[in-house]
C-alpha cells in the first residue's frame, strides 16, 4: 500500500502542479479574481449537467484500468507502485463523477494552490489504507487477490457519490457567484 500511495500521490502532485502552471502561462492575463471564480462556476454548471446525464452526456474520461500484468511481471511494490502512477494522472483511468475535470478547471483558473494534488490523492489513499486495514486477512481465501465483497462494498456507494458530486457542483457554482459579485 505504500508504494500505491507514494506512486498515486507524486502522479497526482506532479499533474495538478503541470496543469496550474500551465494556467498562469497560458492565462496569465486573466485575473484570478472574479473572471476565475464565474470561470469556475461556469464549469460547475457544466459539469453538473453532465453528471446529471441531461441530453445523453457522460463523465468524460479514458474507460481503461491499469493493466495487472505490473504485478506479476514486476512483483507486488513495483506493480502498485506503477498503478499508483497510472492512477494519480487524474484523467488515465475509470471516475464515476466530473468532479477531477472541475478540479483540474479550478487549478487551471489559479482558485488552488499548485500543491493540490495532495488532497486528490489523500481522497483516494486514506480511504483505501482504511478498507486494507478493515479488510480481516482469511487464510482460506488467500488464493483470492483481493476480496470481491470490498469492491462490491465500495461499488455499492457509487449511486451516493454522484447524488453528492452533483450537490457539490451546484453549491460551488453558486457560491462561486457569489464571491464573484460581492
Amino acid at each position: 500500500m505504500v508504494a500505491l500511495a507514494v506512486g498515486f500521490g507524486v502522479s497526482a502532485v506532479v499533474f495538478y502542479a503541470a496543469v496550474h502552471f500551465l494556467g498562469r502561462l497560458a492565462l496569465g492575463w486573466v485575473p484570478s479574481g472574479a473572471v476565475s471564480l464565474l470561470a469556475a462556476a461556469g464549469f460547475a454548471a457544466l459539469f453538473l449537467v453532465v453528471d446529471s446525464g441531461l441530453f445523453g452526456l457522460r463523465t468524460p474520461m479514458w474507460q481503461r484500468q491499469t493493466p495487472q500484468q505490473h504485478f506479476f511481471r514486476r512483483g507486488p511494490v513495483a506493480g502498485a507502485l506503477l498503478w499508483g502512477l497510472d492512477t494519480g494522472l487524474v484523467v488515465t483511468t475509470f471516475r464515476v463523477t466530473s468532479m477531477t475535470w472541475v478540479a483540474i478547471a479550478v487549478s487551471l483558473l489559479g482558485l488552488v494552490p499548485w500543491w493540490a494534488g495532495v488532497f486528490y490523492a489523500a481522497g483516494f489513499v486514506i480511504p483505501s489504507i482504511v478498507m486494507i486495514a478493515v479488510v480481516p486477512y482469511r487464510p482460506d481465501r488467500a488464493d483470492r487477490l483481493e476480496p470481491i465483497w470490498v469492491i462490491d462494498r465500495v461499488s455499492a456507494f457509487e449511486p451516493f457519490v454522484r447524488g453528492a458530486a452533483k450537490v457539490v457542483f451546484a453549491a460551488m457554482a453558486v457560491a462561486s457567484i457569489a464571491i464573484a459579485v460581492i
